[in-house]
């Protein structure tokens, strides 16, 4: 059994990377269209592999799957499974929700007063849900997420398919 839940990329790194597909599209695009076809074959082809592994990486989508008796956080790319990660469910007995901000800020200059000064706030913000697990005396994360509706979800799929309560 799958669940497939969320965008894998935070916003900014969504945003950054639909910037980065644009501009290597345009580049690819200008090439094709005022270069010999024969000179810079290497580069066109270069810039053809990136863009299909920029699309495709702005489709992964992060989840869960239950396999084998086993839990796994997974990246699924079109409900395929690109990677999986071996969640040891047996050592603990609890899971918990913690609630959270998760922040990003890109302002690169902090650390130069000079430029400091006209750097915008780049600082975007949501509200994130870790769930995770726990025993007596450890933690361990599970998996981050951002809706709310997506994190019931996960926690009652973790709830039907393991033993923790």
């Amino acid at each position: 059994m799958k669940l497939i839940l969320e965008r894998n990329l935070d916003f900014r790194q969504f945003q950054n990377l639909i910037i980065l597909t644009f501009i290597t599209m345009m580049i690819l695009l200008g090439m094709l269209n005022s270069v010999e076809s024969n000179s810079y074959i290497f580069i066109k082809f270069v810039l053809i592999f990136l863009n299909i592994l920029f699309v495709a990486i702005l489709f992964t989508k992060k989840g869960l799957l239950f396999e084998k008796g086993k839990l796994f956080v997974c990246i699924f790319l079109l409900g395929f499974t690109v990677k999986k990660n071996l969640i040891k469910t047996s050592e603990f007995k609890e899971i918990t929700l913690q609630k959270g901000k998760l922040s990003t800020n890109y302002a690169y200059s902090f650390d130069i007063k000079e430029f400091h000064n006209w750097e915008p706030d780049l600082n975007h913000s949501v509200t994130g849900f870790t769930i995770g697990m726990i025993n007596e005396n450890q933690k361990q994360k599970i998996l981050m997420l951002t809706k709310p509706e997506k994190t019931k979800l996960a926690i009652n799929f973790i709830v039907e398919n393991t033993n923790l309560e």
